[in-house]
């Protein structure tokens, strides 16, 4: 095989073959639910309370089904080209930004998945640390935890997204389990009812497009990886005749049940949670609600699983999808080793002493890669029109070389979006998102599809066996 287009096909990033689809709806659905059930979503309840500051739990419910509907109709727009075509992101990338630039891309949507990854691995060692401290009295090293916990979730992940579903089957009852358990005892406890919470009147101090934004931020990491979820679902029959919608239904249907119902649950439990107590960490929640040491352990375990569901699929998988595409002469094992350690050592805990830091964060991940999915689908969409040369994502002389492997459309876009971004307050993720739709797909009709021939409206299908 030709050197430079072997640098292209790492095994896990050429087409999903059709006796690898293997994923049922069921899967799916659980492979969603277990990576929304977290402690993250459980906290932005509590955090966009703002103990009485923030977000009031009906005008909650709004801002978190807009911000769960904008990342599943991203996913589900994005999961059409694993769909149609088996490809992952960090190969499809390579259309838009061509195949040096895809590594930039790559990179930016690389950062909060390891950022994620260590948090909520710190959050599960947290829990697991409680659970040993019971039974060995003075045990308190959540260091060796969180070594031990990233270890096992990295092990876990090497085995693909099949693993990570079926580990889902156990996880998600006990994590359903675990949040009923919470939310009654809390309203036990505290002598309080549903209404009575969702009456609960604030002073609305989160403006609504920063709300929105800082849900669909945490999201659009997956959004732009919908692709690497939708290639290993099992084909509908006659896929190939049907409509975008009759395609991707057991996607659409998989992420409404597994991310919005669940994600939108989670979060009302957490902001009830946050309104009678103040809590927004699960670890300080639970030891206030339950004073059982079995039901401690239980709690505790299972708060260890909800990250250990999140993290493998959601957080650690992708960049090390990306990383393959930076070095693909690495394996797959290597890669999802290397982001893991990586992951730990940016300690994202340190910022946990920030007020309100989760939406924070979320606010900026989603000013990062708003241009970035933006870019995607304009590409897809708009350019291509849904017909793609998969062939030459890997060729390293095909059409998406560009200039010197740099497709200059895409870097200004994504540049440019950026910073305009900077200047758009609350409205960040929007304005980046809106100004790399208009931006791109004006350069790219203007600019480089008059310079470089990019075969539009032709579907030319990967071979393995030519080079």
């Amino acid at each position: 095989m030709n050197e430079k287009n072997k640098s292209l096909r790492s095994q896990e990033l050429l087409p999903t073959q059709e006796k690898d689809r293997t994923m049922s709806l069921a899967d799916y659905i659980l492979l969603w639910a277990g990576m929304t059930i977290n402690i993250v979503a459980f906290s932005l309840g509590a955090q966009y309370y703002d103990g009485g500051n923030g977000l009031s739990p009906v005008t909650m419910i709004w801002v978190m089904l807009v911000g769960y509907g904008i990342v599943t109709v991203f996913t589900t727009m994005v999961g059409d080209i694993g769909t149609k075509y088996g490809i992952p992101f960090a190969a499809f990338i390579r259309a838009p930004f061509g195949y040096k630039g895809s590594c930039v891309a790559s990179v930016i949507r690389a950062l909060p998945g390891m950022y994620w990854f260590g948090f909520l691995t710190y959050v599960g060692a947290e829990a697991l640390n409680h659970i040993i401290g019971m039974f060995i009295p003075g045990f308190d090293n959540v260091t060796l935890m969180i070594i031990v916990f990233a270890i096992v979730q990295i092990l876990n992940t090497m085995y693909g997204l099949e693993a990570m579903a079926k580990f889902d089957w156990i996880a998600i009852p006990a994590l359903a389990i675990m949040f009923g358990a919470i939310l009654v005892t809390t309203l036990t406890k505290y002598n309080i009812s549903i209404p009575d919470i969702m009456g609960t009147q604030t002073a609305g101090g989160y403006p609504i497009p920063y709300a929105i934004a800082g849900i669909a931020g945490g999201w659009i990491t997956m959004a732009l990886n919908g692709s690497d979820l939708s290639r290993q679902i099992k084909h509908v029959e006659g896929y190939e005749k049907m409509s975008f919608f009759g395609r991707n239904r057991r996607a659409i249907v998989g992420q409404v049940i597994g991310l919005m119902f669940v994600g939108v649950f989670t979060m009302l439990i957490g902001a009830a949670s946050g309104i009678v107590s103040g809590y927004w960490d699960l670890n300080d929640v639970i030891p206030d609600l339950f004073t059982n040491k079995v039901a401690l352990v239980l709690c505790f375990l299972t708060l260890a699983f909800a990250q250990w569901s999140t993290n493998t699929a959601a957080n650690l998988m992708p960049p090390s999808m990306a990383m393959l595409n930076i070095f693909p002469k690495m394996s797959y094992k290597l890669s999802v080793t290397i982001c893991g350690v990586i992951s730990i050592l940016m300690m994202p805990w340190k910022l946990e002493s920030q007020g309100g830091f989760l939406v924070m964060v979320q606010g900026w991940i989603s000013q990062m890669l708003g241009p970035i999915i933006g870019v995607m689908l304009v590409d897809y969409f708009l350019i291509r029109k849904m017909k793609l040369n998969v062939k030459d994502l890997y060729c390293a002389d095909g059409q998406y070389n560009y200039y010197k492997g740099f497709n200059i459309s895409a870097i200004l876009t994504l540049v440019i979006s950026f910073v305009f971004g900077l200047f758009c307050g609350s409205y960040a993720f929007f304005a980046g998102l809106g100004c790399s739709v208009v931006l791109y797909y004006i350069l790219m009709k203007n600019v480089t599809m008059k310079k470089y021939e990019q075969h539009i409206g032709e579907e030319i299908l990967f071979d393995p066996d030519v080079d």
